[in-house]
């Protein structure tokens, strides 16, 4: 789908348009070896980025193969908002894949995020994963309050 309509606004627009899948830098384990794989964080979703409005292309992307058409908003836009374009903005910030986070962790005690893009995330941590590395966040996205998975790095800090 991202590929349909890279070629459709650079058919139809002279300006850039920024396409991406939003994705996530996972450590998974395989036969007991840690490996990184790719995880969409909000499936069958991609986040278009452009400085001029898309609103007059809405019928015709509706009308590309595979897709339903532009997320639209309370009032019928469908340039994101508040929280909305918050988070979007957080992810194409990170060039559309988030990268693991170094974070410091103790039982009992706040999460602590040392650096990565969880950094200066908008989000509230819910659980922590120690064991697979990962956190689960708990955002607004398109009104609807979604828990994804994240990816962290687990690290000591010798005092």
């Amino acid at each position: 789908m991202k590929e349909h309509l890279l070629k459709y606004f650079d058919r139809e627009l002279e300006d850039e348009v920024d396409i991406c899948v939003p994705m996530r830098r996972m450590i998974d384990r395989r036969k007991g070896k840690k490996i990184m794989t790719d995880h969409p964080i909000l499936p069958g979703y991609l986040l278009i980025s452009s400085d001029i409005s898309l609103d007059d292309f809405c019928s015709d992307v509706h009308r590309l193969p595979g897709c339903y058409g532009f997320l639209r908003n309370l009032d019928k836009s469908i340039e994101l908002h508040g929280p909305d374009y918050e988070y979007a903005a957080w992810i194409m910030h990170n060039q559309g894949t988030i990268q693991p986070s170094k974070v410091v962790y103790k039982k009992g005690e706040p999460i602590k995020i040392i650096e990565g893009p969880m950094k200066d995330f908008m989000g509230t941590i819910v659980k922590v994963d120690y064991r697979h590395n990962r956190v689960v966040v708990e955002f607004e996205f398109a009104q609807v309050i979604r828990q994804v998975s994240m990816p962290v790095e687990f690290i000591t800090l010798d005092n």
